[in-house]
């Protein structure tokens, strides 16, 4: 009898906890589907009817205003990519390389150096001496070098990189140095491949603080040729806007609402497949350390 209640409780524990994580992920489907909605609608009906799941008068017009100048387009994508992925394995592995000392025990400044660090997660230069710095001192204004050398070294990833270092047994390192390996060999012939789980947490999370990073070009990026995807877009939303307000709804092509969801696809979709493809690895990821066996 205890034997079948404890499944019948097991089995309804499970009914209750897909029927919720169904419901859950439906709820958070339903914004994508909108936007995807509006960006094939007819402006009238959009005026009309709002926003909707189905999408009415499906048409192609605020796709072919956002395809008017292809070329910026795909200038802007070429540096949306450079920056995501170079900016990704530059940042993951200077991370790693801080991460991997502070996870031995016999560092002797660990601690003040994880300090330091989580203090830079409470307190913040503010943006005025930040903006002096990177176009006064370091020359970095309309460069790739202010896009992506900012961002790296984040606290967060230092630690959860550490904490998948620590989870390694010692004893493969020590074999190691037994054959006369040196610690940076350790750390790049056994470490990181010992760890790719956590790399690729951080890396899906790094690529995807890259790509949607606006705020980093609009403050330091004059240059148009050096814009990112989101800051092209930002552009367009600004143009379409004043056309609007100018000239009404674009001279009957398409409203302000839908151009600014077709570029909220373009500028979403790239990124989403990638975290579709490997979201698996930051359940992994963050869970590191949760479990002591």
């Amino acid at each position: 009898m205890k034997k079948n209640r404890k499944i019948g409780r097991s089995l309804v524990f499970n009914v209750f906890n897909v029927l919720w994580m169904t419901l859950f992920a439906i709820y958070c489907l339903i914004p994508i589907v909108i936007m995807l909605s509006a960006s094939f609608s007819k402006d009238e009906a959009l005026q009309q009817y709002g926003y909707s799941i189905v999408a009415r008068g499906f048409n192609f017009q605020a796709y072919s205003v956002v395809f008017m100048n292809v070329i910026p387009l795909l200038r802007a994508y070429g540096v949306s990519f450079v920056v995501t992925g170079g900016g990704t394995l530059l940042n993951v592995f200077l991370t790693a390389m801080i991460a991997y000392p502070l996870s031995k025990p016999h560092f002797r400044y660990k601690s003040h150096i994880t300090v330091l660090l989580l203090i830079t997660m409470l307190f913040s230069p503010g943006m005025v001496p930040t903006y002096i710095l990177i176009t006064q001192y370091l020359k970095w204004k309309n460069t790739f070098a202010v896009m992506i050398i900012p961002q790296i070294g984040t606290t967060f990833y230092i630690i959860l990189l550490r904490t998948f270092f620590k989870e390694i047994p010692a004893e493969i390192g020590e074999s190691a140095k037994i054959d006369g390996c040196s610690a940076f060999r350790e750390f790049l012939t056994i470490n990181l491949p010992l760890s790719l789980p956590a790399l690729a947490t951080c890396s899906i999370l790094v690529a995807l603080g890259y790509w949607n990073d606006w705020g980093t070009a609009y403050l330091y990026v004059d240059d148009n040729r050096m814009w990112n995807v989101q800051m092209l877009m930002i552009n367009l939303v600004q143009e379409v806007e004043l056309w609007k307000k100018n000239f009404g709804l674009l001279a009957g092509t398409a409203s302000s609402d839908s151009v600014v969801m077709a570029t909220c696809v373009l500028g979403t979709l790239p990124i989403l497949g990638v975290f579709m493809a490997l979201q698996k690895y930051i359940v992994s990821g963050m869970t590191v350390g949760a479990v002591k066996g």
